[in-house]
């Protein structure tokens, strides 16, 4: 399959055109959806489209769209003056602003004055009450959490979960939405802290720097570790049918030992509190759990599309 025609060319908005923002604006568009893109910052929207352009050239060689199909998916985007003339009469909405609750309250009170129901309005966040961002809304019921993955363009997952306020069928149009897109919506039934997938990555990254502060092991030691057993078995097994095929008689005996000395802190490692407090806070500024190069940043995320790329060609090859 090439290009999706399953947006039909309904619209919709997204607000905030970073690294989410743009990547979200293109699979929408990718799937019919003509996207109105807006930034508070003069000139961010329009830069997102060019962005978007080309990691729609990602997407070709996923074989994801054809080439031919690129002209006509990123001219479904458009950058928009103000949030109000974004959100006029869009059938979907997606946020993707900062993680500050006020902030993103302001946004979608907006979209809930522009966006005239049932259009569903969606934010993605990682760590904010769907509820609390719901409170500025006159219709709290098609508020819902859709939660994607950097990089959203290559990554087929979405986290949905819903407020006190969701609708049953707010979930299921979000639902049938992502995957007329392709996508793979995983379904929280539970608001909390964090959702799923951070609270998943934040207790391995926990369990990895407490062994590191008590000189167990190092950074590169943990990531060698990982890239070379859990990176190999996870893209086949998951995590919980490997422990179906291991037994889970024997994970309970080795949870019996193993789970009093697991760490279960609730404040930061001390490690990585004075790492930040030097300044080492991570590949940006050169020095983090490890010394960056000039440019080994920019390596390191071109290694990563290109097996990103080509996991989507094994998921299109079935």
């Amino acid at each position: 399959m090439t290009e999706s025609t399953a947006g039909n060319g309904r619209r919709a908005v997204v607000v905030g055109a970073g690294r989410m923002g743009h990547g979200i604006a293109l699979e929408l568009a990718r799937g019919g959806f003509h996207v109105a893109l807006y930034d508070a910052a003069a000139g961010r929207a329009a830069a997102a489209i060019a962005e978007a352009r080309q990691d729609a050239q990602d997407l070709v060689r996923a074989g994801v769209i054809a080439d031919s199909d690129v002209d006509v998916v990123v001219g479904r985007l458009r950058a928009a003056d103000s949030l109000a003339e974004a959100a006029a009469g869009a059938e979907f909405g997606a946020e993707a602003v900062a993680e500050d609750l006020e902030v993103k309250q302001d946004v979608f009170a907006e979209l809930d004055r522009h966006c005239p129901p049932p259009a569903i309005l969606t934010s993605n966040t990682s760590s904010i009450s769907i509820s609390d961002i719901a409170g500025a809304c006159a219709h709290p019921e098609r508020v819902a959490l859709a939660h994607w993955m950097l990089p959203p363009h290559l990554i087929p997952t979405v986290e949905i979960c819903g407020g006190e306020s969701t609708d049953a069928a707010t979930i299921s149009g979000l639902r049938e939405t992502l995957e007329s897109l392709d996508k793979w919506p995983v379904v929280i039934r539970k608001e909390l802290p964090g959702y799923l997938m951070n609270r998943l990555q934040f207790a391995l990254a926990r369990e990895a720097l407490s062994l590191i502060d008590k000189g167990v092991t190092t950074a590169d030691e943990i990531d060698q570790l990982i890239k070379g057993v859990l990176a190999r078995r996870i893209p086949v097994l998951g995590i919980m049918r490997q422990a179906d095929m291991a037994g889970l008689d024997v994970y309970r005996q080795i949870f019996t030992y193993l789970g009093p000395d697991l760490d279960s802190s609730d404040e930061p490692p001390a490690f990585l509190e004075k790492t930040v407090a030097a300044g080492h806070t991570g590949a940006r500024e050169g020095r983090g759990l490890f010394t960056w190069e000039p440019g080994e940043f920019e390596r390191y995320v071109a290694a990563r599309n290109e097996a990103l790329i080509q996991a989507l060609q094994k998921d299109r090859a079935g």
